[in-house]
């Protein structure tokens, strides 16, 4: 097992248990008098659970408590975790913990839960002067994406349809360049300067779960999509 990165036999420590739970939801709908279907209306999924033990052993107590305080201090923010038996990357928000003391000095269990959800590797997808063009988006979740798009020729109110409810309108790029519209940070950057004063949208991209089908007003531009997969 991993925290950000760091494997856990650094504070001699393994992974017992891991219970991954998906969340829990259900559909908003209103069915009114005389009505012969009921009305639905989008349905918000919350993160799901994750309850974890982990085992730690040592020279004695003391040494124990400080190696778990050590790996304790991973989770002051939101964490990256790769379970053992688990695909993916597991980003966990910690709810509560407790120290589990054994009979044997030498050995302790810290038992955690955590609400999160699992994601995957970054996937990304280049249209090269394209019209129209369609892909299908790995993941349960909607997931915000980054949108680059590198101008063959200058750009003029280049549009792009079917990255959210609004359109996203360049309206204006040199040629050569590329401007980088970064829903997980919410920047729009040319060269790494702020450059929101070129794009015309009323949100961030975000990439809801399936198919997703897109336009584009011209062939003049070269348009890179990345997102991280998300699953619930």
């Amino acid at each position: 097992m991993k925290i950000n990165g760091i494997d856990i036999k650094k504070y001699d420590a393994k992974q017992l248990t891991a219970d991954v739970q998906p969340p829990s939801f259900s559909n908003s709908y209103e069915w009114l008098t005389s009505a012969a279907l009921p009305t639905e209306f989008e349905t918000e999924v919350q993160m799901g659970h994750l309850k974890l033990s982990i085992y730690f052993k040592g020279k004695d107590r003391n040494n124990i408590i400080r190696a778990a305080s050590e790996f304790m201090s991973n989770f002051t923010k939101a964490c990256k975790m790769e379970l053992d038996g688990y695909k993916g990357t597991y980003i966990g928000f910690i709810t509560t913990n407790d120290y589990e003391k054994k009979n044997v000095k030498q050995r302790y269990i810290v038992n955690l839960e955590f609400d999160g959800f699992f994601v995957d590797d970054d996937l990304s997808i280049t249209f090269d002067g394209k019209t129209s063009a369609s892909f299908y988006k790995v993941g349960t979740r909607d997931a915000p994406c980054v949108v680059e798009v590198y101008a063959k020729s200058a750009l003029t109110n280049y549009t792009i349809t079917g990255l959210g409810e609004d359109d996203i309108i360049i309206e204006s790029l040199a040629a050569g360049k590329t401007v980088v519209i970064d829903a997980k940070t919410g920047l729009v950057t040319i060269d790494g300067a702020n450059a929101f004063d070129k794009v015309n949208m009323w949100t961030f991209p975000v990439l809801k779960t399936g198919e997703t089908a897109l336009t584009f007003s011209n062939t003049k531009a070269r348009v890179t999509i990345r997102y991280t997969p998300m699953w619930i």
